[in-house]
């Protein structure tokens, strides 16, 4: 349950910004509000791939990335997650490059590009 793991990891950077979006509904109650909220994007992309609903959390990593980037973390954490859910998909060309994103950003805010470089070494696996 690495998912699991990674979803309390970065609810837990979220909620150190800010702490009212902390479900689907509320998540997209603020994306509603503000279509340029990364990090309610970032939340929501969270907790669908901690649901294994792997399409719309791309989608909405994605938006995260579109946003606003605030708070900076958004970034190199949208990029690293991005790279687990293609890892996760068997889509290991996707991941690297994700992953080298991440490190391009020189952001190892909460160990990120640590995290990139461990997974471009060798790929993430949520089992």
């Amino acid at each position: 349950m690495k998912l699991m793991t990674l979803a309390f990891f970065s609810a837990g950077m979220a909620f150190s910004q800010s702490n009212d979006c902390d479900t689907l509904d509320k998540c997209r109650e603020a994306v509603r509000a503000n279509p340029r909220n990364s990090l309610a994007h970032f939340r929501l992309g969270d907790i669908c791939l901690s649901e294994g609903n792997y399409q719309e959390a791309g989608n909405e990593l994605r938006g995260s990335l579109l946003g606003d980037l605030n708070p900076r973390w958004i970034e190199v954490w949208a990029h690293v997650e991005l790279g687990k859910l293609y890892d996760s998909t068997h889509q290991r060309e996707r991941a690297l490059n994700e992953y080298r994103q991440a490190l391009r950003t020189m952001d190892n805010t909460r160990g990120a590009l640590d995290e990139a470089r461990k997974y471009t070494e060798t790929p993430y696996s949520p089992n």
